[in-house]
């Protein structure tokens, strides 16, 4: 059990969880996008949000600032690739895909960027909430406005994304990584921002 659990927390690590979106994103709007914008965008989120920051974790790590798993459990070591995270969804969103049609996808990085910050800032008051789960939760927006945009089926894409959110939750307290409230407070920061820029569309 502990294995499968940490197997989750890989997989559904944060800094793959804005890959894995990106992806799921333009596999279920495939027939609105045309290829090539699918392909760069994925490949850019890539870029972006996995190689870079793992580079970028790699490089800390070597000069002895971070000594911390890729799960990153000291509280203290968090703020630095916290902020650094921030720093490149804001390049990604309002620099690289400037003028790139995807909006709804914006929306959603803006609103994880927003999540991100909460997350940081609650990191400078001593506050350890889950990210992995935050990271999850901040999806159920995106693809709720994608079942009324695209007209996709809703019946499964939701019960997966929270088979999904249910099996990382179950992950981090089986691991003992977090405790039922920064598990719950977790998901409201991740669902919230999110939330509330979809529904002012």
């Amino acid at each position: 059990m502990k294995y499968a659990a940490k197997i989750i927390s890989y997989l559904f690590h944060p800094v793959f969880i804005p890959t894995i979106i990106t992806g799921c994103f333009y596999l279920l709007n495939a027939d609105f996008f045309i290829p090539l914008e699918q392909y760069l965008a994925t490949g850019q989120a890539f870029l972006m949000t996995f190689l870079l920051p793992v580079c970028i974790y790699f490089f800390l790590k070597s000069l002895g600032l971070l000594k911390s798993s890729v799960m990153i459990q000291n509280l203290r070591e968090r703020s630095a690739p916290m902020f650094l995270n921030i720093v490149i969804i804001n390049i990604l969103i309002f620099k690289i895909w400037e003028n790139a049609s995807n909006s709804s996808l914006k929306v959603f990085f803006i609103g994880y960027c927003i999540s991100y910050s909460i997350l940081f800032f609650g990191i400078l008051l001593k506050r350890k909430y889950s990210v992995h789960v935050a990271s999850v939760c901040s999806a159920i927006p995106l693809f709720v406005n994608q079942t009324t945009t695209y007209y996709l089926n809703p019946f499964y894409i939701l019960p997966v994304l929270l088979i999904i959110i249910g099996l990382v939750a179950s992950s981090r307290l089986y691991l003992r990584a977090h405790t039922n409230v920064e598990i719950i407070i977790g998901a409201l920061i991740g669902f919230v921002p999110s939330f509330i820029l979809f529904y002012k569309m």
